[in-house]
């Protein structure tokens, strides 16, 4: 797994290659020695420079940049079948997105791993996914491929979602925003959970009874809104 703050993932006492070795060994690498190579080959092939030296360098020493690229080495040093990146772009600039989101690809492509990636950012989804599942209140609310999601979103939050992004067409006039705020997460809500927030929201149907099922709207597209029941 990648986390999402790696200002503070790793630990400020132990040095980065100390951390990447705990891991492997951790699966099974009961050698030192082969545990510091391998995690020597992996801070390489995620694009640290002076790989060898960079190893005994403590977190803090390493730019936002490199400390991602050492934690996805870290990540990647066990050759998992799947790979979690939680935000794994939210404290780095434009440019350096655009670099860790490449080595991914390339990782994924080497070591034939699956990635789920957990994200707000769309233009990151458009990028790196094949498919994806859009989430309010902790539930899917509408699943698809990404294509499909961007040509034709279905949900109203995901409707709401994309009409908020600026675009370069819209030069006048002030984005749209979305009304409100969700809801607290133990509060008991009825119906569903976005009807307050919602342009499209029924009264008596929406906001009363149990929320909505995920339910296949067109082939290959799913999605929990009372506006598609009789589809």
């Amino acid at each position: 797994m990648i986390f999402q703050e790696p200002m503070t993932t790793f630990s400020p006492v132990h040095t980065i290659g100390n951390q990447i070795m705990e891991a492997v060994r951790g699966h099974g690498e009961p050698d030192k020695a082969r545990a510091r190579k391998i995690a020597v080959d992996m801070l390489d092939r995620v694009g640290i420079p002076n790989a060898e030296d960079r190893i005994d360098s403590f977190s803090f020493q390493l730019s936002g940049g490199m400390r991602q690229r050492a934690m996805i080495a870290m990540a990647l040093a066990t050759r998992p079948r799947m790979l979690i990146a939680d935000e794994p772009t939210t404290a780095l600039d434009v440019t350096m997105q655009a670099q860790i989101l490449a080595l991914m690809k390339d990782l994924q492509a080497e070591f034939g791993m699956a990635i789920l990636m957990i994200t707000h950012d769309l233009g990151v989804i458009a990028e790196s996914c094949q498919r994806v599942s859009v989430m309010y209140w902790g539930k899917i609310v509408e699943s698809t491929t990404v294509k499909e999601l961007f040509a034709e979103p279905l949900h109203p939050y995901t409707q709401a979602l994309l009409e908020s992004i600026p675009r370069m067409e819209k030069r006048a006039g002030k984005l749209k925003m979305i009304r409100g705020s969700v809801p607290e997460p133990f509060a008991r809500v009825s119906g569903c959970p976005f009807h307050a927030r919602c342009d499209h929201a029924m009264k008596g149907k929406c906001d009363v009874g149990e929320p909505p099922e995920l339910r296949e709207v067109e082939p290959n597209h799913w999605a929990a809104c009372w506006l598609y029941e009789s589809e």
